[in-house]
């Protein structure tokens, strides 16, 4: 392995969103943060406020950029928007609760979890389709910040199918990795091979305790 470290990332989901009472199948939905998903990332730009950030990157969605223009604040950043970085699409479910989906399209649920690479709603996408979209523009972000400190604000999903990528994980056990609203976690370059420091943290931990 090089030794030397280059690209620190900094990956984290959006904060908890306005529909958060029940669990909602988001996906494209553009829904907004709630109250608390708007401190969590007001509490993550003071714990984080004196990282060395050169860039903050979201997918266009509104709970994303809303909780990366918060984390941004205290470095004077903006984020940079890739619609490439969006949530697994999930079609006809979008927007819909669990129970919602249960009604509307009994038993879709369980074929999904015993499915979950090849398993699409119909107008959506499938996890390796998600991961087929949004490796290559993680790539590209990565490679335009050799030796610099960045963030990522994604989703859920996103986030799974790039910690899934980057430890070789199969995509039909993409759900073993945690992703709670505003988790974070570290991925620390040396050359291009990545380590993972710290996975699912919430903003109550100190993120420099690795």
């Amino acid at each position: 392995m090089n030794e030397n470290p280059s690209c620190r990332v900094y990956l984290f989901r959006h904060g908890e969103t306005a529909n958060s009472k029940e669990v909602c199948f988001n996906g494209h939905f553009d829904v907004g943060l709630s109250a608390k998903g708007e401190n969590q990332f007001k509490e993550w730009a003071q714990a984080l406020k004196d990282e060395p950030f050169k860039a903050i990157y979201s997918s266009d969605l509104e709970r994303t950029q809303s909780s990366a223009r918060l984390l941004g604040e205290p470095h004077q950043l903006e984020p940079v928007t890739y619609p490439e970085l969006r949530e697994l699409c999930f079609g006809d479910w979008e927007g819909l609760s669990i129970s919602d989906v249960e009604k509307k399209y009994p038993n879709q649920l369980e074929e999904r979890m015993k499915n979950i690479e090849a398993f699409h709603v119909n107008g959506g996408e499938t996890f390796l389709q998600l991961q087929e979209r949004v490796i290559p523009r993680f790539e590209k972000i990565i490679a335009q910040h050799p030796n610099e400190q960045i963030a990522l604000v994604c989703h859920g999903g996103v986030n799974r199918v790039i910690l899934s990528h980057l430890l070789e994980i199969p995509i039909k056990r993409i759900f073993r990795v945690k992703q709670d609203y505003a988790a974070l976690n570290i991925i620390q370059y040396y050359g291009d091979e990545p380590v993972v420091e710290l996975l699912g943290a919430s903003v109550t931990l100190d993120p420099k305790c690795t």
